[in-house]
C-alpha cells in the first residue's frame, strides 16, 4: 500500500504478522487448543482520543460531608465509544514512537470516527461519571488529542467455530482475552500433562501443591458434613464414633491423607 500522510499522527507499529502469528499460536495453546487454523489478518488503525479527567468523590459520613479530588489520563475509542484504560495505561508504563506517514508495507484500513467532537466532552463525563459512581457534574475533562492506535484483527477457526482476536500492535497485548474460549482437557491430555511435569523435580513440586489443596478442600467437605451430621436429632451412635475416629485419632487422620492421595492419583493418572 502506498504510503500515506495522517491528519493525526499514528503509534508505530511494533509487531509484524510473524510476531502476531508466533503470539496467536501461544495463546492458544494456553488456552488448550491443538487443532485450530489462522483464517485472516487485518491492521487497523482506530481513532483513540486520550484526554485528562478531574473528578470530585464526595460521601456523607455522621452528618458531614467529605470531598476527595481524583485526576488521571484516560483513553475513548472514537468508533465504539467505550473507554480503554488499557491504551492510556500503555502511554503511561512504556516509551512509544509517533509517526504521520505510515512507515511499513502492510495493508492497513484507517477506521473513521463515529463519535463527533460535539459528542466527544459529554460521552466522556457520563463513561467515567458511570464508571467511578459519581454524578457527571463531578467530572471534568480536558486536553483532548486524537492518535491512530494500530490493532491486529486476527480471525482463527476452532472446533467451536471462528473466534475474532483483536491484539495491540504496539505492545502486543490481546484487546479481548477474556472472549478467547478455553478448552476443557481430556483424561489423556491431564495424564500426559502429569507425567510431563512427573519427569523434572520442579513437576513433583507442582504435583504436590495441588495435593495438598485437594487434601485441604476434602478436609473442609468432611468437616462441614461430619458438622451438619452430628447436629441431626437420633444420629446413630456408630456413625459419630466414625467420623470422631476420622478426625481426632493419628490412625483416622491418616486414613484421610490416604483417601485424599488415591484420589488425586485416580484423577491424575
Amino acid at each position: 500500500m502506498a504510503s500515506k500522510i495522517l491528519e493525526h499522527p499514528a503509534l508505530k507499529l511494533s509487531l509484524g504478522v510473524q510476531d502476531i502469528i508466533t503470539l496467536i499460536e501461544e495463546i492458544l495453546r494456553e488456552k488448550n487448543w491443538k487443532k485450530f487454523e489462522l483464517l485472516s489478518f487485518k491492521l487497523l488503525y482506530s481513532p483513540i482520543y486520550i484526554f485528562n479527567y478531574d473528578l470530585l468523590v464526595e460521601q456523607d459520613v455522621e452528618g458531614q460531608t467529605f470531598s476527595k479530588g481524583f485526576s488521571g489520563t484516560m483513553a475513548i475509542n472514537a468508533v465504539t465509544a467505550e473507554l480503554e484504560p488499557v491504551f492510556s495505561h500503555i502511554l503511561k508504563e512504556r516509551p512509544v514512537e509517533y509517526e504521520k506517514e505510515i512507515s511499513h508495507d502492510f495493508d492497513y484500513e484507517l477506521e473513521k470516527a463515529s463519535l463527533t467532537k460535539d459528542e466527544l466532552k459529554e460521552t466522556c463525563k457520563i463513561k467515567l461519571a458511570a464508571q467511578f459512581n459519581v454524578g457527571k457534574d463531578s467530572v471534568a475533562v480536558s486536553g483532548f488529542r486524537l492518535l491512530y492506535w494500530p490493532i491486529w484483527r486476527v480471525f482463527v477457526t476452532l472446533p467451536k467455530g471462528i473466534q475474532r482476536i483483536n491484539v495491540d500492535a504496539v505492545s502486543g497485548q490481546v484487546l479481548n482475552i477474556s472472549e478467547v474460549p478455553e478448552k476443557e482437557k481430556t483424561w489423556l491430555e491431564i495424564t500426559a500433562d502429569t507425567l510431563k511435569l512427573m519427569k523434572k523435580p520442579e513437576g513433583w513440586l507442582t504435583l504436590s501443591k495441588k495435593t495438598v489443596s485437594l487434601l485441604g478442600k476434602s478436609t473442609k467437605a468432611s468437616l462441614k458434613l461430619a458438622s451438619k451430621a452430628s447436629s441431626k436429632a437420633g444420629e446413630k451412635a456408630s456413625e459419630a464414633g466414625l467420623l470422631y475416629w476420622l478426625f481426632h485419632t493419628r490412625s483416622g487422620i491418616y486414613t484421610l491423607i490416604a483417601i485424599a492421595l488415591l484420589i488425586l492419583v485416580l484423577i491424575y493418572i
